[in-house]
């Protein structure tokens, strides 16, 4: 029996004021025709189908189209919810889609219940498991002390009762310590959204979701998929692929990735205006990272002369400058609040503040420290 695992689609994504609808319809394609050639069985969406909790109409129907064909093809869809989605809106009709072989898990409703996928010769088990924080399982189990996330985890498989027989599959989005994190997610401060990886050793496969790095977390079968598309520009994403397990005699399961080509990638570009003007053309998003220590004119229309997809601007040497300038926090304890502010927007967006902006923020700053000293 084989399976396909996916996660953190992210439909509906606008990453630097960039619409990635297209992009995501084209790697969606692929996994499309991934499946018709290797034929697998089943397919684990592992949460974050969408950006937003309110996904946009035109994310909604990309995805609508995806489901709909995959169930054209036969295949068995196992789908959880992320922190990105809203629990209710992608549990919405999932009775009547169980009828389709789409079986849906949006909402924790305090307990795991196996979904048999069967074959001539095997019994697989699906374990659906929405992305659950500690305020989500405490009704459930009041006798309980659930004050972390790895305990609300804990405690939801510790009354979890599998079949040792067959081969049991764990979906799931959550952090597991140990794994490589990126730009592009949302990971707690502190770790303490971290789960430890022996939590899952009842199974023989977790699909997990939430980190956008395909990886292995302490065992072979504990693994991020990673997301099919880039989301920032952080090396530490990795390569887009798409995992598909094989369960063979004996519950021995061997893990493939078949590699996604997104139509434009997300490089940076560095070193000098001059030098990165003089670079190679191309039609990826681009991320500039400037080192001249001075400032530019018309920076943006020169490098979309060479980038027409330009998404970004960093200015290094600037950067630089102003750590240097702000070595400790007694030196920036001394600046005013809005020479603070106006440096660093002008570090994000490349532009100065207009005075009509910074009397704003003025206004504003000096409203707020009224407000707080009236409390």
């Amino acid at each position: 029996m084989k399976l396909f695992h996916i996660s953190d689609l992210h439909i509906g994504k606008i990453l630097h004021e960039v619409n990635l609808l297209e992009e995501q319809k084209f790697v969606l394609e692929q996994v499309l025709a991934l499946a018709d050639l290797h034929m697998p069985d089943g397919i684990l969406i592992a949460g974050d189908v969408y950006d937003k909790a309110v996904p946009s109409a035109e994310a909604v129907k990309v995805f609508d189209t995806f489901l709909s064909k995959l169930a054209e093809r036969g295949l068995s869809v196992f789908l959880i919810s992320g922190n990105h989605d809203s629990s209710e809106r992608i549990h919405f009709a999932s009775q009547i889609l169980q009828k389709q072989n789409v079986f849906i898990k949006g909402i924790f409703d305090g307990k795991l219940e196996a979904i048999k996928l069967k074959d001539k010769e095997q019994t697989v088990s699906v374990y659906l498991l929405p992305y659950i924080r500690p305020f989500d399982v405490r009704p459930y189990y009041p006798e309980e002390e659930i004050s972390s996330y790895d305990q609300a985890v804990r405690t939801v498989l510790s009354h979890t009762v599998i079949d040792e027989t067959e081969v049991n599959i764990l979906v799931a989005h959550q952090f597991i310590t140990g794994a490589v994190s990126s730009e592009s997610e949302t990971v707690m401060v502190g770790g303490i959204d971290n789960i430890g990886a022996d939590a899952f050793s009842m199974f023989d496969y977790v699909a997990l979701g939430h980190l956008h790095r395909a990886q292995k977390v302490k065992r072979e079968a504990v693994r991020y998929c990673g997301t099919l598309f880039p989301y920032s520009f952080d090396k530490n994403e990795g390569k887009k692929s798409v995992t598909m397990i094989t369960i063979g005699q004996e519950k021995e399961i061997s893990v493939d990735t078949f590699a996604i080509h997104p139509r434009h990638a997300l490089r940076t570009v560095c070193g000098s205006l001059q030098e990165v003007l003089s670079g190679e053309s191309s039609e990826d998003y681009v991320k500039a990272v400037l080192t001249d220590g001075e400032d530019q004119v018309d920076v943006v229309p020169k490098l979309r002369g060479r980038y027409p997809n330009l998404l970004t601007i960093e200015f290094e040497g600037r950067k630089r400058a102003a750590l240097a300038g702000l070595a400790n926090a007694e030196q920036i304890a001394e600046r005013a609040p809005l020479e603070l502010f106006a440096e660093f927007f002008e570090e994000r967006s490349g532009q100065k503040l207009e005075e009509e902006d910074r009397q704003l923020v003025e206004r504003m700053m000096r409203e707020l420290s009224e407000g707080g000293e009236g409390r």
